[in-house]
């Protein structure tokens, strides 16, 4: 632009010095009685502009005060006019421009042109040196996303020309080392304490077959049979925290799992827990449908609900049935008082919080599966304070007898 500029300011001064020296030559030629030859001055006027002569030029200039006008066009014609006083008169001298505006139009066409081609070759440039710095940060991104987490000792691979980029390898190599202590040790937590916790389970749950056969009194089945339900139970929570620490996996689906059949025998399970009450359990619907989740997962997270529906619901009945994808508990009867209903959202909140704040290990594992499993669960209560529980499991029907989750 500056060239440009340059070049632009040079023409128009051997423009203004041509039409100046070309004018002033032509004048002395013709007083020393010479030739002018092929010098062609520009058309220059003297007129006084109070005289009756000026009654030729157009109003406009006529108007005209002491000063140099170079923007006026009278009647078409480019002219520019230097104004001056001399002795009470208004004496104006005209000069045609045309040929010199002529000249500026090419200029301004040619620098209209250059600065079309500086921009283009500005952006072309642009673009090649943003790729030229970028293409070394997207290929450190492909490399981070390359990374399998379930591999030790995976790091990028060096070979980075930047320097910038070479402190990015570093410091994730880095971290990388570090994450890779604090997994390992991590995971033989977790292994360490499933096997020592699966060892006492198994002890108890192989006594308590081994009590089956013994002809134990009411109280002693009652026992037994609790802790049946508590084993199990455990198991399950194990299961579904050992779930948790692993990264979920598509390849390693587990097979569908029909709910048809297999919720009314989980929910036979829970009914020990009704006796003595004044509550009853009811199944209603429950439409064939089947989910890819571990049996052991669906138990945690189908059974918490069904018991903590047991727990919080006095007396009246309770409604379980599975519709269109949705498994729903409603209680009947006895509403829940402001105590209970305050308990249950606190426990809620509680869980949505996370276990820092203190939530029941049963309602924060069914937070946290069903936001593996992609599923949305809702409780609420109605006006006059009955339970509802909502657990959508997102099933489409796509024409096939029984939906399956991905």
């Amino acid at each position: 632009m500056i060239a440009v500029g340059g070049f632009l300011n040079d023409r128009h001064e051997r423009l203004v010095w041509m039409s100046l020296l070309g004018d002033v030559m032509v004048r002395d030629l013709r007083a020393a009685h010479l030739p002018a030859g092929d010098v062609n001055p520009p058309r220059v006027r003297l007129v006084d502009l109070d005289s009756p002569a000026a009654r030729s030029l157009p109003a406009e200039v006529r108007r005209l005060g002491p000063g140099l006008y170079d923007d006026i066009d009278p009647e078409n014609l480019p002219y520019a006019v230097l104004v001056r006083d001399v002795q009470g008169h208004r004496m104006a001298a005209l000069i045609d421009i045309s040929a010199q505006r002529a000249q500026e139009r090419r200029l301004a066409y040619l620098l209209d042109a250059i600065v079309a081609l500086g921009l283009a070759l500005l952006m072309v440039a642009t673009w090649w040196l943003a790729g030229r710095l970028l293409r070394p940060v997207s290929r450190l991104v492909g490399a981070v996303h390359a990374l399998d987490p379930s591999l030790r000792e995976a790091r990028l691979t060096p070979g980075y020309q930047l320097h910038e980029i070479q402190a990015l390898e570093t410091a994730f190599n880095g971290f990388l080392q570090r994450l890779d202590g604090f997994v390992l040790r991590e995971r033989e937590f977790v292994d360490t304490a499933s096997h020592e916790l699966r060892t006492p389970i198994s002890v108890i749950a192989g006594a308590a077959q081994v009590l089956e056969s013994e002809t134990l009194g009411a109280d002693g089945q009652r026992a037994l049979q609790r802790i049946r339900l508590t084993t199990d139970s455990m198991q399950d929570t194990l299961a579904a925290l050992l779930q948790l620490a692993k990264e979920p996996s598509p390849a390693a689906a587990p097979a569908p799992l029909a709910l048809e059949t297999w919720l009314p025998d989980l929910i036979d399970d829970y009914r020990p827990l009704l006796e003595g009450r004044p509550l009853s359990l009811e199944v209603g619907t429950i439409e064939s449908a089947s989910v890819r989740v571990a049996p052991a997962v669906a138990a945690m997270i189908f059974g918490n609900l069904v018991r903590n529906a047991i727990e919080h619901t006095p007396a009246g009945r309770l409604e379980i049935g599975l519709r269109k994808g949705v498994f729903s508990i409603d209680s009947r009867g006895d509403a829940l008082d402001a105590a209970a209903v305050a308990r249950l959202y606190r426990s809620l909140a509680l869980a949505d919080a996370g276990r820092t704040l203190g939530a029941g290990i049963g309602l924060y594992l069914v937070r946290q599966l069903c936001d593996r499993l992609g599923w949305s669960l809702a409780y609420t209560h109605g006006e006059s304070g009955e339970l509802q529980v909502r657990l959508d499991l997102h099933l489409r029907d796509d024409g096939r007898s029984e939906p399956t989750t991905n």
